[in-house]
């Protein structure tokens, strides 16, 4: 039979096929099955209705409890006889899956169609199998039914089977024919305008008296990311600030059907049972407001469920759609009940688009393909994401954000950590100073600072700035002496100033990403790598450190302890990534320990190679960028291990900036791209950090002043490093409905 003429016996119309028969119950929205190339209008499928998938399920529930009791062999006779079927008109379903997919004809025709009957084959063989099980059982005894898997397994029962819009026959074959084997039946959802699982089931229903064993409906997929989306959005739960980015195929289809159902929201008093959403009072209205009539002014298009009270407390769910990227209102924090909507077309380019915002809060991802769903709850900056749910919540799972969401975490023992710090850490009241004067500190470098080099004999070549991977001069063409113990001039090094704090922190974006999706393997043999430098440079690394004022035995272990540090965070980084938690929800959550990303780093004055390489290791292992101010008594240490960082390590990964430590402390404090901060300075200096760090909300640590013991193992390598140098992301990945 040709293709046309199996649709023309259907009028061009395809029903749904239950129990054996075509069925088109009236008032059902016909969906176009169309030529991909052509564009050519070739039939008709119907939408199925709640009470059409009712229909074949309860078909394929009678037709289970005979097709259950078969003996294993007649399964097997039918599905080898629903092979030769598929033989006899394999030319009618080649041409029908190429024509309504697009895809060549010769590899359905070499392909699938040839592998859909091996299936059937196999699986007919697998039936008979179980016949030889319940009959060699007694004889063979128990040992021998331990051998076999299908031992005591009887059928589950009816499957309900649901086909992404990416699925072919053949996929469903791959599905359908195991059930059936094992004596299940089938309720397969299909997409619209994909007739070849339709045919597939016409054949299969006119082989004999079990009609009712494999049953195909038609319909959308789209209603449960609708409904998400109506409960993140517009439940009483929602904080508000939502936006919702829609694959661009499906957009038209997810913004009419999210229209039909904000229709029905009810809302109205809170106290009323049937109300989906209460209201927030006339400021929260007057806000909503505002933000609809400023996005419209944009160039925004506006649908607005049901009609704005004149008066009252209420706003109606409000949905905007077609800002311009570059409007203010694209950027700007939403207003609850408003959702702004936008498309995209690639997985990079929802990444962008959703990571282009100032928030981190949390984010639910809808999509029938588990991988793409992975991969953008992975490169959601978040800290929280729901993998086709929403606002799931349990106590031992962490839940908060970054960037201008916060860094604070609650639930689970991030929450805890909170609430602690390690024991001898000095009070917070310890060091604040009133009398700190947040408008001028750190704002002019000191005046009496050379402006270059001393006349005569230098005892070393002035040391640049290292960023980007390579040393350079300073914008500021200065350049600063570094006295030793005894007070002589050991060497200059360069004077940073603002500019160069731009640089590093511009070199260090550019290098985050690709070092962040680094393996932990990788980063760990290169975390190795410098220590085995460092190793080799013992000698040098100790004279230098004797020059300003280490005793011999002090110097030695300084750079022992160095080279250690590298190797114990080498080890550790191994064990990071992710962490499987069972929650007492359906369905486990990943904890995932991802980069700050640009980390800023201001180094004590006291051990200047031990401090500088014992944050340096925690914070390259967790996969961040770093911009160091090194120790201002002694940076050539750092310097140093420069040389061997810039033949290691991607270019610009790790810059260190020399200077006036308060100047370029403030630069860092006050720039906007800089994801977090470590301060290990002065009283002042750390409560500048705190104040100034507010305006992007970055995570910041500092010592309050306090010394801190550099060469314990716990103040030097313990777990505060590794929690203050990674941030937690809670993915979840729930199962069922």
């Amino acid at each position: 039979m040709r293709t046309e003429a199996w649709l023309d016996t259907h009028n061009r119309l395809l029903g749904h096929y239950v129990n054996g028969t075509w069925l088109k119950p009236e008032h059902r929205s016909p969906a176009p099955c169309q030529d991909p190339i052509t564009g050519e209008n070739l039939a008709s499928c119907l939408q199925a209705e709640a009470e059409d998938i009712a229909a074949a399920v309860e078909a394929a529930g009678i037709a289970f409890k005979t097709w259950s009791q078969l003996s294993g062999a007649a399964r097997g006779q039918h599905l080898s006889r629903l092979a030769k079927v598929i033989q006899k008109h394999q030319q009618l379903l080649w041409t029908l899956e190429s024509l309504v997919t697009g895809r060549a004809v010769r590899e359905v025709r070499d392909s699938d169609v040839p592998l859909a009957q091996q299936l059937l084959q196999y699986h007919a063989l697998q039936a008979h199998a179980q016949d030889n099980v319940l009959a060699d059982w007694e004889p063979m005894g128990e040992a021998h039914a331990q051998d076999n898997a299908l031992a005591d397994w009887g059928p589950m029962g009816v499957i309900g089977l649901i086909l992404p819009t990416s699925f072919s026959f053949l996929d469903m074959m791959w599905r359908v024919c195991p059930a059936l084997a094992m004596g299940c039946t089938v309720v397969a959802l299909v997409p619209p305008a994909f007739p070849a699982p339709l045919l597939l089931a016409q054949l299969a229903g006119e082989l004999s008296s079990f009609p009712g064993i494999l049953n195909v409906k038609v319909a959308f997929y789209v209603d449960s990311a609708v409904e998400g989306v109506v409960d993140a959005v517009w439940s009483d739960r929602s904080q508000g600030g939502l936006r919702l980015l829609v694959q661009e195929s499906v957009w038209d289809e997810a913004m009419r059907r999210l229209q039909a159902r904000m229709v029905q929201i009810r809302s109205g008093r809170g106290l009323d049972g049937a109300v989906d959403m209460g209201a927030r009072g006339a400021a929260a209205r007057d806000l909503a407001q505002s933000f609809v009539d400023e996005a419209q002014s944009q160039g925004g298009q506006v649908f607005q469920a049901g009609a704005v009270p004149s008066s009252g407390p209420f706003f109606s769910p409000a949905l905007v759609s077609g800002l311009p990227p570059a409007a203010p209102c694209a950027q700007a924090e939403v207003p609850w009940p408003v959702v702004v909507a936008s498309p995209f077309r690639t997985v990079k380019e929802a990444l962008a688009l959703a990571n282009g915002t100032p928030r981190g809060g949390s984010a639910s991802v809808w999509s029938e393909r588990l991988g793409q769903a992975l991969e953008l709850g992975y490169g959601l900056q978040v800290g929280t994401v729901w993998i086709n749910a929403h606002g799931l919540r349990d106590p031992a799972v962490p839940t908060g954000g970054c960037k201008e969401s916060g860094s604070s975490w609650h639930g689970g023992p991030d929450g805890l950590y909170e609430y602690l710090q390690p024991s001898g850490t000095p009070s917070r009241e310890s060091f604040l100073g009133e009398s700190l004067n947040y408008d001028t500190f750190g704002l002019a470098v000191s005046p009496s600072l050379p402006s270059g080099p001393e006349t005569g004999h230098s005892p070393a070549p002035p040391y640049g700035l290292f960023v980007g991977g390579r040393f350079q001069s300073p914008g500021t063409q200065s350049s600063r002496p570094i006295q030793d113990s005894a007070g002589k001039v050991s060497g200059y090094v360069a004077e940073g100033g603002a500019k160069d704090i731009r640089g590093a922190v511009e070199a260090a974006h550019q290098a985050a990403p690709g070092w962040g999706a680094q393996s932990p393997r990788a980063r760990a043999g290169l975390l190795w790598a410098l220590a085995a430098a460092l190793e080799r440079k013992k000698p040098v690394l100790a004279s230098q450190l004797e020059r300003h004022g280490a005793m011999p035995a002090a110097a030695k272990t300084e750079v022992e302890l160095s080279v250690r540090r590298l190797q114990i965070w080498g080890t550790r980084v191994q064990d990071q990534g992710q962490t499987l938690q069972v929650t007492g929800l359906r369905g486990p959550v990943l904890r995932l320990r991802e980069p700050l990303g640009v980390l800023a780093v201001v180094c004590p004055d006291e051990w200047p190679l031990l401090a500088f390489v014992s944050l340096l290791a925690p914070a390259l292992a967790h996969g961040n960028a770093v911009v160091f101010v090194p120790s201002g008594a002694c940076p050539l240490l750092a310097l140093e291990v420069c040389q061997d960082i810039a033949a290691l390590f991607p270019a610009g990964l790790v810059s260190v900036v020399t200077g006036d430590r308060d100047h370029l402390t403030r630069c860092l404090a006050l720039h906007q791209d800089v994801q977090a901060l470590w301060y290990f300075g002065s009283a002042q200096g750390s409560q500048f950090v705190e104040w100034a760090s507010a305006g992007n909300l970055k995570s910041v640590w500092v010592n309050r002043g306090f010394p801190r013991a550099w060469d314990a193992e716990v103040q030097g390598a313990g777990q505060e490093l590794s929690l203050r140098a990674a941030r937690t992301k809670a993915l979840w990945l729930p199962m069922g409905d």
